[in-house]
Formats: structure tokens, C-alpha cells, sequence
């Protein structure tokens, strides 16, 4: 048999604790939904002013893109919580005793049975996240007035900037982070990224994020793939992931899980 130089026997031994450690199957593919390629084919729905294109669901969500084309009728949802992320452009919100205007990053939880409407604030296209648990049929929304008596949770509404300016709840020298909602059901994060996040899996569930602003790539064992801003991605559960920032610039994601993973669960490989 034919002896191998050091650095072979180091790259044949690497190798065989990344497959020892990290088993990957063909299923095991993270989804990347790149933004522009979505918009530029048709939406999976066109209703009360919106264009609706479907990013990826599960049995317990529905991650959708929303292009607000005119200002909406006013409607109300019976099932679901409709959570709503600006990504792009200004947006007004009425409810039944309040209005609110959201720039880019903004965050909007509208629970069921809450009469809104929304209305773009200038000609720039105004796109948003959509992430709806459980999946909230858009069809099936009730057309209403404001004076329609409503029951149950209020509305919630955070501040981007705001959020930002209090204390996160962690910080890393890798990123940082805040939580802007957690439930049984979900998880909603604002994070930061710096530079690299260590080698990682999550046995007990996906992990989903959208890049809000710079660029990043994630690597899994068989994919290496850029981020540009807007863009989707969900790392199935037990596949091994890392996070890149590329450039000087730190990466903003949105963070989201249903249900949500535990971090204490996190495995790491590094």
C-alpha cells in the first residue's frame, strides 16, 4: 500500500470525522428562496391589493412574500396569527382605535379576529415578510368595518430603530440578538451577525432567516450559497450549518421558527 504524505492523512482523517459527525442524507437540502427570482414569476396569490408569493410551508406555518400594490380593504382573519416584516418601502396600518406607519424592519403581529387595513405610504414598491401561525387562508378573510366588535389580543408593534437602541438579549462576538416574540408555537428574532457563527445543528427543529440588510452566505456539507438582501432561507433540523458575513458590513436577519428550536439543544462541531 502506498504511504500517505502528512498532509493527505490529516485531509483523509478531517474528513472522516466530518462524515462521522455531520451525516448528511440527499433530503437533507436547505431551501433558498432568492427574492428577485420570486417576484419576477407570477404570485401564488393576487387578493385585497396584495400579490402573494409563497416562500415555504410546513404543517405548522407559511412563510409568504407580500407585494402591497394599493391600499386594502378592510379584513379580519378568525385563524392564525399574521405576522408582518417591512422589507422594502413605508406602509401605514389602521386598526379599529390606532394607526401606525412601518418602515423597513418594522415588526407587526395582527392576532385573528383584529379588523385591519394597509395602505402604501409612497410609489416605492412596498414588499413584506409574511409568517402566519398556524397558515392563515388570505381567501377566507373576512371583509369588515371598524366598527365590528373585536375580542382577544391586541396588535403588537416593534420598532426596528427601537429595538435596536434597548438590550439584546444575548451578545456574542459573533452577534447579537433580540427576541421579538416567543410562543409555544413560535419564535421571531432580530439578529446581527459580525462575523462567522461556528459549525452547528438543530436536532429538534428547522431553522428559518431572512437577510434584511449586507450579505452572508450559509455552508452546510453539501451546499455553499450566497445571501443577497431579501432572501429566504430554512436549514432543516440535524443538518449541519455556518454562517459567513461577507464584507466589512455586519448581516441583519429576521429569525424564525415554529416551533421553536432549543438552544440549549444546539449542537456544535467546533
Amino acid at each position: 500500500m502506498l504511504s500517505l504524505n502528512p498532509v493527505a492523512r490529516q485531509l483523509r482523517l478531517f474528513c472522516g470525522v466530518l462524515l462521522l459527525s455531520t451525516p448528511v442524507f440527499a433530503s437533507d437540502k436547505l431551501l433558498l428562496v432568492e427574492r428577485d427570482d420570486l417576484i419576477s414569476g407570477p404570485a401564488s396569490e393576487t387578493l385585497l391589493g396584495q400579490h402573494i408569493w409563497e416562500m415555504h410551508k410546513t404543517a405548522l406555518s407559511r412563510t409568504t412574500l407580500v407585494q402591497l400594490d394599493q391600499q386594502t380593504p378592510v379584513v379580519r382573519h378568525d385563524i392564525g396569527e399574521r405576522t408582518l416584516i417591512v422589507l422594502q418601502g413605508n406602509v401605514q396600518v389602521r386598526f379599529a382605535d390606532r394607526e401606525v406607519a412601518l418602515a423597513a424592519g418594522d415588526y407587526l403581529a395582527i392576532p385573528p379576529g383584529q379588523a385591519y387595513r394597509m395602505t402604501p405610504l409612497d410609489k416605492e414598491k412596498v414588499l413584506l415578510l409574511g409568517f402566519d401561525v398556524p397558515t392563515i387562508d388570505m381567501a377566507k378573510a373576512t371583509a369588515v368595518d371598524f366598527s365590528t366588535p373585536t375580542n382577544g389580543p391586541t396588535p403588537v408593534v416593534k420598532k426596528q430603530q427601537a429595538v435596536m437602541a434597548s438590550p439584546p438579549g444575548w451578545n456574542d462576538p459573533s452577534d447579537r440578538g433580540w427576541t421579538l416574540i416567543k410562543t409555544p408555537q413560535k419564535r421571531v428574532n432580530l439578529v446581527e451577525m459580525f462575523s462567522e457563527l461556528k459549525n452547528h445543528s438543530h436536532p429538534d427543529a428547522d431553522h428559518s432567516l431572512i437577510l434584511l440588510s449586507g450579505s452572508a452566505r450559509v455552508v452546510t456539507p453539501t451546499e455553499d450559497r450566497i445571501l443577497k438582501q431579501g432572501d429566504y432561507v430554512s436549514i432543516p433540523q440535524n443538518v449541519p450549518h455556518k454562517y459567513y458575513v461577507e464584507g466589512k458590513q455586519s448581516a441583519l436577519f429576521i429569525s424564525f421558527d415554529a416551533p421553536a428550536y432549543d438552544s440549549a439543544k444546539t449542537i456544535y462541531f467546533e
